[in-house]
């Protein structure tokens, strides 16, 4: 089994058939045939079921497509990251979070990362879900900012900052709340809107205890953009980390109130066993840059290294791995 059996391989199942592979590859039709023969043969049973109307893999198949697809990523980011130390770095990096996360945090990363690499393209997700955790355990990315969560071994997770939630909605109307006002009982008997998928409920239940069935959420939304717009229009109050409403209370269209004994730790988690090369370095490194001058912002508390002592590590244990 060589990676060529395996591209070849992969072409065809994405393609849906021998003819369609052979178009895209530029290599006779037979030719392709020959090389599945040989990799069913090293494989030990058939991965397609030929048909009259075209192809489908076997669960032989299914398997050997999502390990070829792994393997292959992989073989790619070797070759990046190995042209990368040799010349001006190029490549993708690719990082997921949460909209919350997003909204504040990938504007001013792209802006610091891409002034030093101009030639490196960026992929960056908004994802609630799957997980970015999720999506970085199977290879989808190679870097997240989520909450570390001891179900993924396999990922090492570097604390950031502490975000504090708070309940909040628009100035006007009901108006602001009074100083003395406790945020987790302004989310009782009242709509709420939240984030599709969210993980907040059971730490909002233990919480609350017995309260937790005043809880009223009417909508529930992707992305940070939608939930304030709703929340604007007065469909309910909206629950979110207090640091992502900075501009909003400084132009005074929202108040916000504190949930006393509700935080969330962010944490930049990457794979144990998946180096991240020199341009992952370099961004992770832009990550800790950002979130340091995001640490001035209400509501967000910084932990762990010093961005310069944190990155001068990981070039270290680089030249190690690598």
């Amino acid at each position: 089994m060589d990676l060529r059996q395996l591209r070849y391989f992969v072409a065809i199942a994405e393609c849906g058939g021998f003819s369609a592979a052979s178009e895209v590859l530029h290599i006779a039709q037979s030719a392709l045939s020959r090389h599945v023969q040989n990799l069913e043969q090293e494989c030990g049973g058939p991965l397609f079921e030929r048909a009259s109307r075209g192809i489908q893999l076997t669960t032989a198949g299914l398997l050997l497509l999502d390990r070829a697809r792994r393997l292959l990523r992989e073989v790619d980011s070797i070759r990046l990251d190995v042209q990368a130390e040799n010349e001006e770095p190029t490549g993708v990096v690719r990082i997921g979070t949460t909209p919350s996360v997003a909204e504040a945090l990938f504007t001013p990363l792209a802006v610091h990362f891409l002034n030093s690499f101009p030639k490196v393209r960026l992929e960056l997700v908004e994802t609630i879900k799957p997980d970015p955790s999720a999506l970085l355990s199977r290879g989808d990315l190679d870097l997240a900012i989520s909450s570390p969560k001891e179900a993924y071994g396999s990922l090492h997770f570097e604390p950031l900052f502490i975000e504090q939630m708070c309940v909040f909605g628009p100035v006007g109307g009901e108006g602001p709340p009074t100083p003395a006002q406790d945020g987790l009982g302004m989310l009782l008997d009242t709509p709420l809107v939240v984030p599709v998928g969210t993980g907040w409920m059971p730490k909002l239940g233990l919480l609350l205890g017995e309260r937790v069935s005043r809880l009223q959420v009417r909508l529930e939304v992707v992305g940070m953009t939608c939930m304030k717009q709703m929340v604007a229009a007065g469909l309910g109050r909206g629950i979110v980390p207090h640091w992502t409403l900075s501009r909003e209370l400084a132009e005074k269209r929202f108040w916000a109130v504190p949930i006393k004994g509700f935080t969330q730790v962010r944490a930049l988690a990457r794979s144990r066993d998946r180096p991240i090369g020199r341009i992952g370095i370099e961004f992770a490194g832009a990550v800790r840059h950002v979130v340091r001058d995001m640490g001035k912002l209400d509501g967000i508390k910084l932990i762990g290294d010093d961005a310069a002592r944190a990155l001068a590590r990981d070039r270290t244990r680089a030249n190690i791995q690598m």
